[in-house]
């Protein structure tokens, strides 16, 4: 992909859009006339009065022949980078994107604080080497009379060659090494004997301990196994402290992790390395958080340092984790804006996605989630800019949000349903979420009583963007007994679980969700722009449309049971999923 400046230029976009622009802006295999597509059948579109069709047009028009959706995208990843709760770059991109809606001339612009956080930790620059010393510690002083060596001997300042670059993670809220800390490598032993052996030779003392390598448990297996070490030493250095327990009491293992090593090293099950942070993040001090270093390897990096001891090298880590605590309280934030209805002003349609990111070394923070928030902000650009082109206003109001706190557990949209929740009940038609990484918005699941609703909303979009490289219209299929505003889990269940229609978009194309999810991977270029073009253009015409519907979404009704989860969750090895 190439990049001038850190940005995309509008030529590369239209390049890379494939057949999304044409010569008359309108998409060069755009079909004539409108169809609505409901259990992936098209169909006439229901007949209920939505956006102005001219007005509908120009925003069509655009979407498409003035995309921005990579520059927001290209600004979130590569100027601001990573943006984990309560970071001193996620509260950067919540004020920038304020700045973005404020200068496209949204109204009601906030940054409003939903929480606070105890610590702020900000990751800074990090590494990880296998390196070797290349010269061996001085020789010995010659005694008086002794013959001079035929080499020189060596120097006393340790030299080191690097075999090799490491990709790793650290559990986020956890200390860092203070500047480089290098030190051997040994195994962790597995019995007492060896335990003893490396004790009494000294070569514990600031070694980094490789952990054997789990059986394939999964990526959560590998998180909770960090998080739960963690629990395990912070516990163990308590009881030593408060002097209810004597080293000798803990296992093993444990008490390896105590005796002033310079870390733990364990494997990733494949070739990602995900993160995660650590349980009790939100209310630790600064002060509190132990001195403990734990640092997962991807699988064929663990397999290179161990075949090296098992060769009998003496190979070391060289690890530099800048990682910055900042004593709190530090609040924490949601983006919020809007576009006034012109009749209906308190009735509100939302449309979000989550800002925050997990911030592992290598990762931007792309796919999770700064697609879905260049989203939402290219379909607030796009609505404003066709309103001043003559398009009329929505009826009701279209309110923006950036949530965080949702990788911690739907914290900012949450927070926001809990303090509003009686306003919200009796304005909010519907709550939108994109957040299943760089594929397009290809469906919506809902209940009976909202097909014909979202159909005719989201029918505009059918067979007008064209891929050329999966050779088929992005179009966008109502599922009628999907997930019926019963849960979910990213933001949209905050509203759900009081009655709010949350909606989660289904993610349709290439784009593998996985490789790049939560992991060092989820860099800038795994986004597909003609995808992000498409789903910006979806979101700004389906909000358009319901905010000028005849009445708010149909609701779930109170006696009726919740249909079967069909809407799969973000887990272990998600495609298009929730989170």
């Amino acid at each position: 992909m190439t990049m001038r400046n850190g940005l995309l230029s509008a030529a590369m976009i239209a390049l890379l859009a494939g057949g999304v622009h044409g010569a008359d802006g309108q998409g060069t295999r755009a079909r004539e006339g409108a169809v609505a597509i409901i259990n992936g059948e098209e169909k006439p579109v229901p007949a209920i009065a939505m956006g102005d069709a001219d007005s509908v047009a120009i925003i069509m028009k655009a979407a498409k022949d003035n995309t921005k959706v990579m520059e927001h995208i290209t600004h979130l990843t590569k100027q601001i980078g990573t943006r984990l709760t309560g970071s001193s770059n996620l509260e950067k991109a919540n004020r920038w994107c304020g700045s973005q809606y404020e200068s496209w001339g949204l109204t009601n612009v906030q940054v409003e604080q939903w929480g606070e956080v105890e610590t702020r930790f900000d990751r800074g620059p990090s590494s990880l080497k296998l390196v070797i010393r290349r010269n061996p510690p001085a020789a010995r002083p010659r005694a008086e009379g002794e013959a001079p060596e035929s080499a020189p001997p060596a120097s006393d300042e340790p030299q080191y060659t690097t075999l090799k670059a490491l990709e790793f993670t650290t559990l986020a809220w956890t200390k860092g090494t203070n500047g480089v800390a290098r030190g051997p490598v040994v195994w962790m032993p597995e019995t007492e004997q060896e335990y003893a052996q490396l004790k009494e030779s000294g070569r514990l003392k600031g070694a980094w301990v490789l952990v054997k390598a789990p059986p394939p448990a999964g990526r959560r297996g590998v998180q909770e196994g960090m998080s739960s070490t963690f629990t395990q030493r912070l516990d163990a250095r308590k009881s030593l402290e408060d002097g209810s327990k004597k080293l000798e009491e803990f296992p093993l293992k444990l008490r390896v992790s105590l005796e002033g090593i310079a870390g733990l090293i364990s494997a990733s099950r494949d070739e990602r390395v995900s993160t995660t942070g650590v349980p009790g993040w939100r209310t630790r001090a600064a002060a509190d958080v132990p001195d403990d270093v734990s640092i997962v390897v991807r699988r064929s990096d663990y397999d290179s340092i161990n075949s090296r001891i098992a060769d009998g090298e003496a190979v070391e880590i060289e690890a530099n984790l800048d990682h910055a605590m900042t004593a709190g309280p530090i609040p924490v934030y949601n983006t919020i804006a809007e576009i006034r209805g012109s009749e209906k002003p308190d009735e509100v349609v939302i449309v979000s996605a989550h800002l925050d990111s997990w911030d592992g070394p290598g990762s931007e923070g792309c796919t999770d989630n700064a697609t879905g928030s260049a989203v939402v902000l290219e379909a607030a650009r796009i609505l404003s800019s066709a309103i001043q082109q003559g398009a009329k206003p929505p009826k009701r109001t279209i309110r923006f949000i950036n949530w965080t706190g949702e990788e911690q557990g739907l914290l900012g949209s949450k927070g926001y349903v809990d303090k509003y929740k009686d306003e919200l009940l009796k304005t909010v038609s519907a709550c939108f979420v994109d957040d299943g990484g760089t594929n397009y918005e290809g469906g919506l699941p809902c209940i009976a009583e909202q097909v014909e609703y979202l159909a005719a909303a989201t029918a505009p979009i059918n067979n007008q963007f064209y891929s050329e490289t999966d050779k088929k219209f992005m179009n966008v299929n109502i599922k009628k007994g999907g997930r019926s505003q019963g849960g979910g889990s990213s933001d949209h269940a905050s509203f759900n679980r009081v009655g709010i229609p949350g909606f989660f978009w289904d993610e349709v194309g290439r784009a593998d969700y996985g490789y790049g999810w939560h992991t060092q991977n989820d860099k800038l270029d795994l986004a597909i722009p003609e995808y992000l073009v498409q789903s910006s253009a979806c979101m700004a015409v389906t909000a358009y449309n319901l905010a000028c519907a005849p009445e708010m979404l149909p609701r779930v009704k109170k006696e009726e049971p919740k249909a079967p989860v069909e809407e799969p969750a973000k887990t272990e090895e998600p495609a298009k999923t929730e989170g």
